[in-house]
Parts: structure tokens; sequence; C-alpha cells
């Protein structure tokens, strides 16, 4: 459910749904780590589970629909790739992350597929931002991508520390409101979130 909503987002015009589709994917991570800690008898991923639905699935996309709702941009009208090369670079990006680590689920089924929807969530979120103009959707993409590394972490460890986890939480929050209110700083100046207008201030 991860992958769909992760190739929703890149078929996906309307900025609510792509923030909702981000928000259901948070969910669902987050109910994978309460069901992975109730399997291994690592009680603290609880918390870090309770901490992935509430900031991820609930408080980000929340803040991210008020700032789209401040700057009153609905949709993504003008995207940098067309949404037919979007989507088919996504499953191109797909059928790498397959490639690149099916190794990996030979000796460890479950820890090799987790690696591959690890690295496919990464690749996925970089191609989102590449193929969007609109400040929002690239902000969604970063966010992608660090479910990406979230799933490689658990993967890793099977028990990632509560206080890594509670930290990466924090500093996401952070990064979200800062990059909310770059999003407001653009849309004054310009009147768009368009993130082509940023390179006027090369020189």
């Amino acid at each position: 459910m991860a992958l769909v909503t992760a190739y929703g987002m890149l078929a996906l015009r309307t900025l609510q749904f792509i923030i909702r589709a981000y928000a259901a994917q948070s969910l669902f991570l987050g109910a994978a780590t309460f069901l992975m800690a109730l399997g291994s008898g690592h009680r603290h991923i609880l918390i870090i589970a309770a901490f992935t639905i509430l900031i991820k699935g609930w408080v980000i996309p929340w803040f991210l629909l008020k700032v789209m709702e401040s700057v009153n941009i609905r949709r993504e009208a003008s995207p940098a790739v067309s949404y037919p090369i979007t989507i088919l670079g996504g499953v191109g990006l797909g059928l790498l992350a397959y490639t690149a680590m099916k190794p990996l689920a030979v000796n460890n089924p479950l820890v090799g597929r987790s690696y591959i929807l690890s690295l496919t969530l990464i690749l996925l979120g970089l191609w989102l931002m590449v193929s969007r103009r609109k400040a929002i959707t690239q902000a969604v993409g970063l966010l992608v991508v660090e479910n990406g590394l979230y799933v490689a972490a658990l993967s890793t460890s099977f028990a990632m520390p509560m206080i890594v986890e509670l930290g990466l939480a924090f500093d996401l929050l952070v990064a979200v409101i800062v990059l909310g209110l770059l999003i407001f700083r653009i849309q004054n100046t310009y009147d768009s979130i368009n993130t082509e207008h940023l390179s006027r201030l090369k020189g």
C-alpha cells in the first residue's frame, strides 16, 4: 500500500490529494511498525509507531493542507515532466530498485523485500521532486524520501532506538515548518509557488 500511494502521488494533479496520499502512506507505515512491534516483542517500537501515525500521518499533512489553502494553489497544472512520462519513469525506477535489491531477498526474503520497498520509495520521492514545479509537491517528495529511509532503518535493525526515531521526527517537523515558511515567502514574492522562479536568484 505504501508503493500504491507513492505511485498515486506521481499520477495525481490535485495538491490536496497528493498530501492525503502521503498521509495514507505514513499511516500504512505506522500500522506496519505497530504490527512489527507486536511480532518482535520490542515494545518501545510501539511508541515509534504512535509518533509515526501522529506526526507523519496527521500533523505534517494538516500543516501542508493549511499552507496550500493559504497560498490558494490547488493543482499542479504545469509539471516539469509530463504525467505519462512521470508514471513511466516511476515504473522504471521501481524495476531498478527491484533489480538492485533482489540479491538480498534470496538470503533473507523479509529484509530483502523491505529494502526493495525502501529504495523504491527513495527513488520515487526524488523523482517526484524532480518532475514537479510546485514547492508543496517537492516538499511531499522529500517526505516520501524520508519514509523510505524510515523503512530502511527499521529493516536494518528491526529495533530502531526510540531516541533516534523521536529525534528524526522532531527534525522532520521542524524541516516541514521551515519549508512552509519558504513556500509563503515564494508566494508573496512571485505570486506563485513554482520553484523555477528561484533561478532568478542566480548571479
